[in-house]
């Protein structure tokens, strides 16, 4: 469920990457990796990392909050609606659409000083992968 996995060997996590996208190649900090299908419109972004402290921020670290606050600016700065943001006890998610009809769907979650991520979007109406969406969330494992 979720397709292929790819683990990350610097942070030792998984994720099952849907079929049709292909690895762009890791990132060389090795922290993540970015998947698209061929035409780019579908992507899924995949990271992780440490929490720093930070000098003159209301948290004082790049913690969860940090990360959730400094993406809602920077999702209303690129004009995303957001439609959907639960949250909880060491995770939170954000679902919108921005302004090319693209679909966004970003979870966070902390453990143990580290940040876990991914973002998917993909183009509004594209049944198979809103259908993607589920299975990628759960197929997300941390160490």
């Amino acid at each position: 469920e979720g397709g292929s996995p790819y683990e990350n060997e610097r942070y030792a996590y998984t994720i099952g990457v849907p079929g049709g996208l292909v690895g762009q190649g890791e990132a060389a900090n090795g922290d993540g990796q970015v998947f698209q299908n061929p035409s780019g419109d579908v992507s899924l972004k995949v990271w992780a990392a440490e929490v720093l402290e930070l000098e003159g921020e209301p948290e004082g670290k790049t913690n969860l909050a940090w990360q959730r606050r400094s993406t809602l600016a920077r999702w209303r700065k690129q004009g995303v609606r957001v439609t959907y943001r639960p949250q909880g006890k060491g995770w939170w998610v954000l679902s919108g659409e921005d302004l090319k009809g693209r679909v966004l769907y970003l979870k966070s979650l902390e453990k143990d000083g580290v940040l876990y991520s991914f973002e998917w979007s993909h183009p509004r109406g594209a049944k198979s992968w809103q259908e993607a969406t589920a299975a990628i969330a759960r197929s997300f494992k941390l160490p």
